[in-house]
């Protein structure tokens, strides 16, 4: 992920700080919401758990699901989150992760911030079945890159609705 995406403000107020939201999503978040196309252009929108790894968020989708053939078709998404301090939408395109290390980091951090303990096998993560919004093993796991962050504060934080450009600057 770029290190320092371009903040635009929303309001008149200050825009926020990416290395200051960032932590309310990866500490914080639950339940987000994953919003793919159909072929047609409908959309398709369903609740699931992300994990925040290496910055980014990520989420496991059963190989059989309409998540995972919709993603397959067309990569665009946007994840809506919502946490204590404040709500947000990632906008970007999903890859699938393939990388053992990576694979282990986001069994983990599912463990640890959902209870939901999957292995990390070759390709995905496998069992144990009881992801509520994943369908049935064995998963695929994808991460989004993001494009665009939008973030509206929800608590008491010291700026206001701010947009992040991520990727080369015009």
């Amino acid at each position: 992920m770029v290190a320092d995406p371009q903040a635009d403000p929303l309001t008149s107020q200050p825009p926020g700080s990416w290395e200051d939201v960032l932590p309310h999503l990866a500490e914080e978040g639950g339940t987000c919401w994953l919003t793919a196309t159909h072929g047609d252009g409908r959309p398709h929108t369903r609740p699931l758990l992300a994990v925040w790894v290496d910055e980014q968020p990520c989420f496991a989708s059963g190989e059989g699901t309409a998540k995972s053939r919709l993603l397959a078709a067309d990569p665009r998404v946007s994840l809506a989150f919502t946490t204590g301090r404040v709500d947000a939408v990632v906008e970007g395109t999903v890859e699938r992760v393939r990388d053992p290390e990576r694979l282990e980091r986001v069994a983990a951090a599912y463990a640890e911030r959902h209870g939901w303990a999957p292995t990390a096998g070759e390709g995905g993560l496998t069992g144990p079945d009881g992801a509520p919004t994943a369908g049935p093993p064995p998963y695929r796991v994808f991460t989004v890159r993001p494009s665009t962050v939008y973030a509206f504060p929800v608590g008491e934080l010291p700026h206001g609705p701010t947009r992040w450009r991520f990727g080369p600057r015009p």
